[in-house]
């Protein structure tokens, strides 16, 4: 049974960012939000990118293939994508206007 999503809060590149997340999921969404971090913590520090933007977009094309080669299930189904699409632009809005 899924409990209704409840705001957590994760830390990436020094920034926290509060997500609602049903308390079944927080597990795996703290380790989510640790591998990402430790992703673009990676691409900061051995590049001299300083634009945040930047080194999330070059953290998400690393992960991507990591997952493709690591031959990732397809990709959710359409009408999951507009979901996603809003939760990725709520956390870019949180980036641009903290």
């Amino acid at each position: 049974m899924t409990t209704q999503p409840k705001p957590i809060t994760v830390r990436i590149l020094d920034k926290d960012y509060k997500i609602a997340c049903p308390a079944e999921e927080q597990a795996i969404l703290f380790r989510t939000a640790d591998y990402v971090n430790r992703a673009m913590q990676h691409i900061k520090k051995n590049g001299q990118i300083l634009n945040t933007e930047r080194v999330a977009v070059l953290a998400a094309l690393n992960i991507a293939r990591e997952l493709i080669e690591n031959n990732a299930p397809p990709m959710p189904p359409r009408d999951n994508t507009a979901e996603l699409v809003a939760k990725i632009d709520a956390a870019l809005e949180q980036i641009e206007h903290p």
